[in-house]
Order: C-alpha cells, then structure tokens, then sequence
C-alpha cells in the first residue's frame, strides 16, 4: 500500500507540535467548504482533479515529510487521492533517478543530446539494461534527500468533527447545518 493510516489523536499531535506546509500538510479532498482541518490545511477537491493538479501538489510538497489526505469518510475519495498522489510522487522519483525520459519501447538514442551537424550520422539503439535501470532507479529513490510519509485521516472529516469541531485550533468554517447528518 502506498499510504497508511493516520488516528486523529495522532493527527492532533502534528498539528499542535509541528508546522503546516514545512513538517506536515493536510490535504482535504471533501467536496463541501464548509469546514477543514486548520493549520494551513490545502483544499484539492477530488471532482476538480487532475494529472496536472496532481503534478502540481507533488512539486508543491515535495519537501514536506508527512502528507494526510482526508475526505469526509475517508473511505473513497481520501484513500485514492493518497493512492494517485504516492504514485505521482514515486513516478516524479523514478523519472528524476533515470534523467531524461526514455524513448518508447526501452530504447535510447545514442545520437541524443549532439548537435544538430553531428545528427547526419546514424543514430544507433541500443537497448536498456532492465537490470542497471532498477538498480539506477532504487539507487536514487534510496538516497533522495526526503522520504515522504503519505496518510490518510481515520474516519475522515466525519470522525474529526465529531470530536474536535468546537476547537478553533483544529477546525475553521464550521458550518453545524453542512454537518448535522454527521454529527454524533
């Protein structure tokens, strides 16, 4: 599994004694505004994704350690945008260990990169060792600077607000008429 998940006595922790956006991130993938996780929590509502908005959050958080997503249940919606989003970020890794994108069908031009007069030579192709780019790749994936911890909220929002959602240092924007079907 590309993710695990988090407790909300667990979460309240990192809330309290870390700093969002540098040691944590919260990611809400609930569909309503009505309320979020506080503390710099990030709204990436799961109709409204992307590839490239899910390209953009792995660079935008490429340097945090923990990444929790959270949906209202944490059933559907939260656990995929964790799945899409641990998989973006080991793509982005594997891509970054290879260098440059390889051409289609495992074969890399050795004419590449020359000038335009040395292009009147043949190019030759030459096969990949599948072998050195596994090993090339869990190299670089091993030795990156970061390795990012991807959660997912227990009991999503649902569970959060039943227990913290008349604690401003945990939750904004409440809006009990958004929730009441939710509440305990």
């Amino acid at each position: 599994m590309d993710y695990r998940f988090i407790n909300h006595d667990e979460l309240v922790d990192i809330i309290r004694t870390k700093t969002a956006g540098q040691d944590y991130q919260v990611v809400d993938t609930t569909t309503t505004e009505a309320a979020i996780c506080k503390k710099g929590a990030l709204r990436a509502p799961s109709e409204q994704r992307t590839d490239q908005s899910v390209q953009d959050l792995v660079s935008r958080l490429e340097d945090v350690p923990r990444v929790i997503f959270h949906c209202t249940l944490s059933q559907v919606r939260g656990p995929k945008a964790a799945r899409i989003y641990a998989e973006a970020r080991r793509e982005k890794e594997r891509e970054a260990a290879m260098g440059a994108p390889q051409a289609v069908g495992g074969t890399v031009s050795e004419a590449e990169g020359k000038s335009a007069d040395a292009g009147k030579e043949s190019a030759v192709a030459t096969s990949v060792d599948p072998f050195e780019t596994a090993k090339a790749t869990a190299a670089a994936v091993s030795s990156s600077p970061l390795r990012q911890e991807v959660l997912v909220l227990r009991d999503g929002f649902q569970g959060w607000q039943g227990l913290y959602r008349k604690d401003p240092d945990l939750v904004e924007n409440f809006d009990v008429n958004v929730w009441q079907e939710y509440s305990p």
